[in-house]
């Protein structure tokens, strides 16, 4: 979308026409001025007109015509309203303070205030921040309602704010399903890891138990070999002491014969 700009030069006819009396008032240098800017305005000397205003504006700072015109001088120099580098920021800032004065003058300045206004939504659309564009462009209207410019620019702002309203919420909502997705794929593996953990606990409880019982056999088994011993050696002493016994009698009964 370009930026509203009429025919500077005649714009001011109309407004000569319109304010003429109070037009009368203003310094011979000052419409000198006017006049030289709108000339170099339409020879597309957009800088050289913007130093002109600038000046007529040193010479009358309450020019409405001198700054508005001062505005539309600065924000011709941009040629990509998405170019973001210092200097066209400056420039653009610049303009939009232009004419934010003239658009505050919509009870003594009805027609440039409603075109200061559509300029400001112009600028606000091109950098995409539709939300401020449709209050501008709703400002334009309520001071000149006739403004079909205005009315159609208003449609197409708030279009593309209900279309990055839309995009947002898809966004969130594509976010919230990752969002549970991954909630539920580590609920599902912290469940697993769980389940593992509790599997090894399990097992190595079973293989304590079969150390333990292990243990427990071998113990018992040692038990059972000192028995064993020990009863091997009482039967070897009890045999010995009946050999010892017996070989007495012998001897004795040996003796007697």
């Amino acid at each position: 979308m370009k930026f509203h700009h009429f025919s500077i030069f005649a714009s001011l006819l109309c407004l000569l026409v319109a304010v003429q009396p109070a037009f009368a008032e203003s310094t011979r240098k000052e419409r000198r001025g006017i006049m030289k800017g709108n000339e170099l305005y339409k020879e597309r000397n957009f800088v050289e007109s913007q130093q002109t205003y600038e000046q007529v504006l040193i010479e009358n700072p309450n020019s409405a015509v001198a700054r508005y015109n001062l505005g539309l001088s600065q924000i011709r120099q941009v040629t990509n309203p998405a170019d973001t580098t210092a200097k066209n920021k400056a420039v653009i800032e610049k303009a939009k303070k232009n004419f934010s004065d003239v658009a505050a003058l919509a009870k003594t300045k009805p027609g440039l205030a409603a075109k200061a206004n559509f300029n400001l939504g112009n600028i606000e659309f091109n950098t995409k921040n539709f939300d401020k564009a449709i209050e501008y462009y709703k400002q334009a209207l309520r001071i000149d309602p006739s403004d079909d410019k205005a009315r159609k620019n208003l449609r197409i702002a708030q279009l593309n704010l209900k279309k990055d309203q839309n995009k947002d919420k898809n966004k969130d909502q594509n976010k919230d399903q990752n969002k549970d997705q991954n909630k539920d794929q580590n609920k599902d593996q912290n469940k697993d890891q769980n389940k593992d953990q509790n599997k090894n606990q399990d097992q190595n409880k079973d293989k304590q138990k079969q150390q333990q019982q292990n243990i427990d056999q071998q113990a018992a088994a040692r038990i059972l070999q000192a028995v064993d011993n020990k009863e091997s050696q009482t039967r070897a002493k009890v045999n010995r002491a009946n050999s010892g016994k017996k070989a007495g009698e012998s001897s004795r009964n040996t003796k007697r014969w």
